[in-house]
């Protein structure tokens, strides 16, 4: 029994009978509030975390990035020193361009979508990329944006301090004023002290003269490690964002967390080591009292209250998938997609571009943190599943530090022909962002989340020749000796880059060989993550994955199961609905074993993340208002 919320200690002990009883005869919605009060659930992903505690209704949705203050030779950059784009944006986008099969393969499929789609106009009038505006924008007066304000970079605690107090002599008014001089004269002479770091929300808002730089510690799925961005340094500023977030938004500062418990419900794109290093955080840096690893998939049948389905993880950088069965996840059906919700955005740009629809020509996405938000925003509230032309009248607003907001009138055209990018991948400009990130491990020594390795004798030593050779110990690294090896994942999801998302759909539930199961998984496929909530998705997915099934197959019913709340917060609450039920104690890891040698010290047993569900379990699931 995981003992990891309630008023009760959390520890090696059981809980006492009489409790048990007492948990057992409350309703779905007391169990939630009384036990989850004390467990936090965190839901990391490329683009936004979440975070809350598993009694409350929603997560914080933060996004998941950091600015650091920017200096040269150990000193603060000057500001003026910076070029007004490209300052904030760093560490998470490539620079690499199309190259010329590409732009031609990109527009022979944009013929296919647009004839798909019905759009006849869409060619009338061919546009080129980076087209100023056209006669169908419209230059609004200059206005003062008074809904958006710009982040205050500036440590003002610290230069308060630093600042001596004057005091106002009480005998002569002369001296007081003298001194208030003396002051103001200080004050405006001091030179600028400028915070260290600044997370979430107010990292994107950051001035493009001002000295700091933007990292994201994850993308496309897994932690951003490059040679110029350590496995250290995102660990830190993964630990960074999370204390932010639990200390100015949930209100829990570092001195109450080891009352806590936590729940980390981890991407499907994550390997083992990566999922060691971010329970690192939890237990040694942030000071959980004891955390639990939960799968996405895993957490997303009990946040839509199933036991079974395909579930397809749509993010904002991966589109992740895998079947899972009366609460077991089948690995052999997982599939990723390196695109998401972003390159969408950056599609919806190319067309209104193409088009001659955008007012901005120096629009760039790729550094300017705001272009991409102004863009996201439109493709939220406007892109959409459907035939025929689709075009929609928006206000664009046009921010520059200093100035006042500039807001053009602009018609969104085609806003159908992004989406179908999910669908035919080289519609989306992939090339422009930096590839998978490619970890410098590749096999594990201790496998955090399968028991069965170590049983069949599966732990290989890694050495340095091997390593660099594709090989370990002289022989080659193939799907036989380690299924979770990053050089044929690599190649795999090349394979599914090119077929698109029905077909990987398709392909995943036809590698089981059962027809039963095989009907059972078509007829229950879960859309979660945010590009989920896109207008006629559902009713596209249907028909494109009933289409891609061989006819030779014995399935003739395909159907996409409505998600019980927002579907980039499924995963979260599925977390939160594990982290309350009575199973799964040996999955929870104490705080003083994991720092002892991050295994249950003493009992021979290391951390497995739990796959078979009992009974009870789906019952307070199916309970659940």
């Amino acid at each position: 029994m995981a003992n990891a919320g309630g008023s009760a200690p959390r520890g090696a002990l059981p809980q006492p009978t009489s409790q048990q009883d007492y948990y057992k005869s409350l309703m779905p919605s007391q169990l939630l509030a009384e036990r989850g009060e004390e467990i936090v659930v965190i839901n990391p992903g490329s683009a936004n975390v979440r975070i809350g505690l598993a009694s409350a209704k929603a997560p914080v949705s933060v996004p998941h990035c950091i600015a650091h203050q920017l200096r040269i030779n150990g000193n603060e950059q000057d500001a003026a020193e910076l070029p007004k784009k490209g300052a904030v944006g760093e560490g998470w986008f490539g620079t690499s361009s199309l190259t010329a099969s590409r732009v031609d393969e990109r527009e022979d499929t944009l013929e296919l979508v647009v004839s798909q789609l019905k759009i006849r106009s869409f060619f009338s009038e061919k546009g080129q990329a980076g087209a100023g505006n056209s006669d169908n924008c419209e230059l609004l007066p200059k206005e003062r944006d008074t809904g958006f304000e710009w982040t205050n970079v500036e440590d003002t605690v610290s230069g308060e301090r630093s600042t001596p107090r004057f005091q106002k002599p009480s005998t002569s008014n002369a001296r007081a004023d003298d001194a208030d001089d003396d002051f103001s004269k200080q004050k405006l002479d001091r030179p600028k002290t400028y915070r260290k770091y600044i997370c979430g929300d107010e990292a994107l808002k950051i001035p493009a003269s001002q000295p700091f730089t933007l990292s994201r510690p994850m993308c496309r799925g897994r932690l951003n490690i490059s040679n110029k961005y350590s496995m250290q340094q995102v660990c830190d500023d993964i630990y960074r964002i999370w204390d932010y977030i639990l200390t100015e938004k949930c209100q829990i500062g570092s001195k109450l967390r080891p009352r806590f418990s936590a729940v980390l419900v981890v991407p499907d794109t994550l390997d083992n080591r990566e999922v060691k290093e971010l329970l690192s955080v939890v237990l040694r840096d942030l000071h959980f009292h004891s955390a639990v690893v939960i799968q996405e998939c895993i957490a997303a049948t009990f946040g839509n209250g199933f036991s079974s389905g395909c579930i397809v993880n749509m993010g904002a950088q991966v589109i992740s998938g895998m079947c899972v069965e009366e609460g077991v996840a089948i690995s052999s059906t997982r599939f990723l997609l390196p695109y998401g919700g972003d390159d969408i955005t950056r599609c919806l740009l190319w067309v209104q571009q193409r088009k001659k629809t955008w007012p901005l020509a120096d629009t760039d996405p790729l550094r300017d943190p705001l272009d991409f938000q102004t863009l996201e925003k439109l493709k939220e509230t406007h892109c959409l599943l459907l035939e025929g032309e689709q075009h929609t009248t928006v206000d664009i607003k046009c921010r520059m530090a200093g100035e006042p907001t500039r807001v053009y009138t602009v018609v969104l055209s085609s806003v159908n022909v992004p989406p179908m990018g999910l669908f035919y991948p080289s519609l989306l400009p992939l090339e422009q962002f930096s590839p998978l990130p490619r970890p410098w491990y590749h096999i594990d020594y201790e496998d955090t989340t399968e028991d069965s390795f170590s049983e069949a004798g599966r732990r290989l030593e890694t050495n340095e020749a091997g390593a660099a050779n594709g090989s370990v110990n002289g022989n080659s690294i193939n799907n036989d000796s380690d299924p979770y090896d990053f050089e044929d994942k690599e190649k795999k999801d090349m394979e599914e880059v090119s077929s698109g998302l029905a077909q990987a759909i398709v392909k995943s539930i036809l590698s089981l060989g059962r027809v039963d199961i095989q009907k059972k998984l078509f007829a229950s496929i879960q859309l979660v993550g945010g590009v989920g909530l896109t207008k006629g998705l559902v009713d596209a997915v249907e028909d494109r994955v009933l289409h891609a099934i061989p006819v030779n197959e014995a399935v003739d019913t395909v159907e996409v199961l409505s998600n019980r709340m927002a579907p980039m917060n499924i995963m979260w609450k599925g977390g939160a609905v594990l982290a309350v039920l009575d199973f799964g104690r040996d999955s929870w890891v104490q705080y003083e074993d994991w720092l002892d040698g991050m295994v249950m010290v003493g009992s021979g047993r290391k951390y497995k993340d739990s796959n078979t569900l009992q009974a009870q379990a789906f019952w307070y699931n199916a309970m659940l208002d």
